[in-house]
């Protein structure tokens, strides 16, 4: 491959797949599950499951146009920022977002250099394995900040309100939070791989009869 050595080449595609899985991860709302009872007036008692990520939902009540409430099911992300139900979730969303964006530079600058070569020289893979260090342990502080916010009353209201900070109660995890953990392990592992990813130059040796 132009420029790129064997793990290089195994760097590249790891890279690609450490920004695909925490992408995947912070957009989707499966970080946890929980399940909603509702009280209809005409109707008995309703429960139905509810999903949460870190700026979006799955199935939430609403007032319908007939000024009687009603379960709108399908997913969605909240209307404005200050909308997220927890401060720890607007700094993860936050931490998160930038990481996945810089996770996506670096895989899209290692996948140019296994086309052309020169791109990925020492200098380049150096900086790319600091940018994908520091993303996955920033990642990892979004992800450990994100159940400060299960104290949230919409949350509690999904998890029997015996839900609290770092406590999930009736909840339980979802796959988007391993899908993003995966992701955070696979960009640390990156990092490590990054500095050997330039090919070595090889010099001739001179003899001397």
């Amino acid at each position: 491959m132009a420029g790129m050595s064997g793990v290089g080449v195994f760097w590249a595609v790891l890279s690609i797949v450490s920004a695909l899985f925490s992408s995947v991860g912070f957009f989707m709302p499966h970080w946890i599950r929980g399940h909603l009872t509702l009280n209809f007036p005409e109707k008995s008692t309703q429960t139905f499951p509810v999903h949460f990520g870190i700026f979006r939902r799955c199935n939430y009540p609403a007032m319908g146009s007939d000024g009687k409430l009603t379960m709108i099911m399908e997913c969605g992300r909240y209307t404005t920022f200050a909308d997220i139900p927890s401060v720890s979730w607007q700094i993860a969303t936050l931490i998160i977002g930038l990481c996945c964006g810089l996770c996506f530079l670096v895989a899209l600058t290692s996948v140019f250099g296994i086309c052309v070569k020169g791109i990925v020289i020492a200098t380049v893979a150096r900086s790319a394995g600091i940018l994908q260090m520091c993303s996955g342990l920033l990642m990892a502080a979004g992800v450990g900040i994100y159940p400060n916010g299960w104290d949230a009353p919409e949350v509690q209201q999904a998890c029997g309100f015996t839900s609290k900070s770092y406590s999930l109660g009736d909840c339980s995890l979802s796959w988007c939070f391993y899908v993003t953990s995966a992701g955070i392990l696979v960009t640390l592992m990156c990092a490590a791989l990054a500095f050997h990813a330039p090919k070595q130059k090889q010099f001739m040796a001179g003899y001397s009869l």
